[in-house]
């Protein structure tokens, strides 16, 4: 096994943006357009009716950020590349998870709510109005237990080896896979950026710190397993690359260090970030409140 781990394959970034090297695959410009021309209509449709429209502009950066980062994950060179190297797989599944809290700083339920057709409109916002059946499952699915939970199933889920290595094999189970993958990966992060509607899920700053620390650990202990796994986990690679063994290991050690260190390291530094916030409140509120 080589001394240090590493990728297979780097691309020079001229790689990167020659679109000829991207893959065009219909679904998935369909989707991706829809998600941008919906948000747009909608986005326009709520900023029309508010006098102050023009302070929703971050949002649709955001939106407009999040959607650049599906793109570049699921039809970039990296969507090829992670089917043959599983450094570049983790790399992928990194984008798709971090993608996850641009989007949601776009508030994306009430912006396609009124992107919706005014008749339709009105059906849909009685099944999700206060107590409604809709609100009381979305209102569930994003508690914070629900949703950490949902999203260590999809996490440890995808990368159990034999289903791992289906996925390798089927390309709409590959595309089952992202798409789970980003749902859970949406749920995971709601609770924390407070996106209509569920808003004040906690009530402290050190939930949430919490909330994105233990998140970290059972990444980190993901990454941690197949970064030091004594042999190939992944027997799809075997067949796909047809390069020698030692070098498929170097590679999957180094698929487990993008997860190990990547994940745990930006959503630590996240729970850092926020406890730092909550210290700074409580200074203040001591300092402030009268004695």
């Amino acid at each position: 096994m080589s001394s240090v781990p590493e990728p297979l394959v780097w691309l020079p970034l001229s790689a990167w943006l020659d679109p000829r090297n991207w893959t065009w695959r219909v679904p998935v410009v369909v989707v991706l357009s829809w998600l941008l021309a919906g948000y747009a209509v909608g986005m326009m449709r709520l900023a029309a009716r508010w006098p102050q429209g023009w302070r929703l502009a971050p949002r649709a950066f955001a939106w407009g950020i999040g959607a650049a980062m599906l793109a570049l994950a699921l039809l970039s060179p990296l969507d090829d590349l992670g089917g043959l190297f599983f450094s570049w797989h983790m790399v992928q599944h990194l984008v798709l998870l971090y993608a996850a809290p641009v989007l949601l700083q776009g508030w994306p339920y009430p912006v396609f709510l009124w992107a919706l057709p005014a008749c339709l409109r009105v059906r849909v916002a009685a099944l999700l109005r206060h107590g409604a059946l809709g609100d009381r499952l979305l209102r569930w699915a994003t508690r914070p237990v629900v949703a950490f939970a949902t999203g260590i199933l999809s996490l440890w889920l995808w990368h159990y080896p034999p289903l791992y290595d289906a996925v390798l094999a089927r390309r709409w189970l590959h595309d089952l896979e992202h798409l789970t993958f980003s749902l859970g990966a949406l749920l995971y992060w709601w609770p924390l950026i407070g996106a209509p509607p569920a808003t004040g899920r906690f009530r402290t700053d050190g939930g949430r710190a919490l909330y994105l620390i233990l998140y970290g650990v059972q990444a980190g202990v993901l990454g941690a397993l197949v970064t030091f796994w004594p042999s190939v986990l992944y027997h799809r690679y075997l067949a796909a690359s047809g390069v020698p063994v030692e070098r498929l290991l170097a590679d999957q050690a180094f698929g487990g260090l993008v997860m190990w260190l990547s994940g745990p390291i930006v959503v630590t530094l996240l729970a850092l970030a926020t406890l730092g916030r909550a210290s700074r409140e409580v200074v203040e509120s001591e300092v402030l409140a009268p004695h």
